[in-house]
């Protein structure tokens, strides 16, 4: 289970790598349409720091189907996708923001929409493979359901949730995100879920 095992990190640092580059790469953005006539090395830097985390993203789901495959292939391949399309519309959008120097319409809303629902399905894959601990499953369960309830609401002006007290529907996300990878470092994927799931496989050839 060396592989796995190496997966598991691998995946771990690229959830660490999306979050960070993201939010410093929004953060400067940030700091330059405030100022628009600024050097705009800001906004350079902060394109492709969002660029980064789409690939980052993309990372992510292709090396976890051929394990989360072996639960629900659909799923897992559905995750791939919407990982696919996120990173997309952080190029397009970041193509957009340079060319034009503006956010496409509900450009970061759009991005937390595949987010969320790509986080969902991940989360309830490895809640139903118990490839780790089904609390921290379950944290993302809650974190992506709460994230894609806000930008929703968001979306039709009924809720901010990048202000004030809207800002808490970020928290459990936010800690699905920095727990698991600390789990995964330490402790990988649970080898016996994914030796059960082979023997399963192996008795139905059989059959």
């Amino acid at each position: 289970m060396k592989s796995t095992k190496r997966i598991a990190v691998i995946v771990g640092l690229l959830f660490l790598v999306s979050t960070l580059t993201f939010m410093i790469g929004s953060n400067q953005i940030q700091s330059f349409l405030i100022d628009v006539s600024q050097n705009k090395s800001p906004l350079f830097l902060g394109v492709i720091l969002e660029i980064i985390c789409g690939v980052a993203v993309v990372g992510i789901g292709v090396l976890m189907f051929p394990i989360l495959k072996l639960f629900k292939k659909r799923l897992a391949l559905g995750y791939v996708i919407f990982r696919i399309i996120e990173c997309t519309i952080i190029i397009v959008g970041g193509i957009y923001l340079l060319s034009l120097l503006e956010f496409m319409w509900k450009y970061e809303m759009i991005i937390f929409v595949f987010t969320a629902l790509g986080g969902l399905m991940f989360s309830y894959l490895l809640y139903l493979s118990k490839l780790v601990p089904r609390y921290l499953s379950g944290l993302g369960i809650i974190g992506y359901l709460m994230l894609f309830l806000g930008v929703v609401l968001d979306m039709f002006s009924i809720f901010n949730i990048n202000d004030g007290e809207g800002m808490l529907l970020y928290l459990p996300g936010g800690l699905f995100e920095l727990f698991l990878p600390i789990w995964l470092f330490i402790k990988g994927f649970n080898s016996s879920a994914i030796v059960s799931v082979y023997d399963r496989i192996e008795n139905n050839i059989k059959k």
